[in-house]
């Protein structure tokens, strides 16, 4: 049997150089953790907090985004990228107004229930604004549980739904928030995934991974990589690319208006490699059936 995760340890490491005074770590409010955790995903934190502020002051509630278009809600969500979770914080808007009045739920199956909540983003809202005490672990927060736990994470020595467990025991009883806020913070300035600190780490006495040889790690992170073709290329390559320059163009088009297909071409010859501008009209059709734009024969516009 592992041992049992430092989490003392961790706590006090926290309350000494935590990232407590982040804007919805000093808040319980259902609505403003949720935007927080759709804003936070793939997206580095000193990136999302100026922008973080401006979306609540333009949608400070469940109800005032879900009565928004989502045309607007696109348009608030400008520099941080992956368009699609706009889409979906608006939908679970909507419902969490229909279905329970716009009043997020705590349960953890009633969350589930709702449009864009995933495991971990359940889990999350549970900890962070109702303090239940719930573990909410991603790939990175796993990583940290089992080089402590198990070792080192190559090869891995235990599965996704065993490391959810421990880690759910770890979880001091009433101590949800500070606990998985701890252990981000923990695997986003100590314990990384390329260049793990060991000698400042506040469980290094107790990780079964520590120290950790960084020759070793980067050999066998280059055996485990399997990158996918969209990943090997440059990133003006790559199809995110131009779905993110069409969406940008398209939020400067004044609401209500629409733009041709060819107009958007001419204004994206500029920004985008000449080579790659007969595959807009493509993009365009596949960002419509994302529902993230409407096109109706050849004019354009945010849905």
């Amino acid at each position: 049997m592992t041992a049992s995760f430092p989490s003392e340890e961790l706590l006090a490491w926290y309350a000494r150089h935590g990232r407590a005074r982040l804007p919805w770590r000093t808040t319980r409010d259902p609505y403003r953790i949720v935007v927080s955790e759709f804003m936070l995903q793939q997206t580095q934190v000193e990136r999302v907090i100026p922008l973080y502020a401006a979306f609540l002051e333009r949608f400070p509630t469940f109800a005032e985004l879900a009565v928004a278009d989502a045309a607007d809600v696109i348009r608030a969500w400008r520099g941080l990228g992956y368009n699609s979770r706009a889409l979906r914080l608006h939908a679970l808007a909507r419902a969490v107004v229909e279905l329970h009045g716009g009043a997020l739920p705590a349960e953890h199956d009633a969350l589930r229930s709702l449009p864009g909540i995933g495991p971990y983003t359940a889990a999350a809202v549970r900890a962070f604004a109702f303090e239940r005490d719930d573990a909410a672990l991603d790939v990175n927060l796993r990583r940290v549980i089992h080089r402590v736990l198990y070792g080192f994470e190559y090869p891995s020595r235990a599965t996704a739904r065993e490391l959810d467990a421990r880690a759910a025991e770890a979880v001091p009883r009433g101590r949800a928030h500070d606990w998985n806020s701890s252990l981000m913070d923990l695997g986003a300035t100590v314990c990384t995934a390329r260049a793990p600190k060991c000698l400042v780490c506040p469980l290094r006495d107790a990780c079964a991974a520590a120290p950790i040889d960084r020759a070793a790690l980067d050999a066998a992170r280059r055996s485990a990589a399997r990158r996918s073709p969209q990943n090997a290329l440059p990133f003006e390559r790559t199809t995110r690319f131009l779905c993110g320059r069409i969406i940008d163009c398209l939020r400067d088009v004044p609401r209500r208006e629409t733009i041709s297909v060819a107009r958007l071409r001419e204004s994206l010859a500029t920004v985008v490699p000449a080579d790659r501008l007969d595959e807009i009209p493509s993009v365009v059709d596949m960002l419509a059936r994302d529902g993230i734009v409407t096109r109706v024969h050849d004019v354009v516009s945010l849905s």
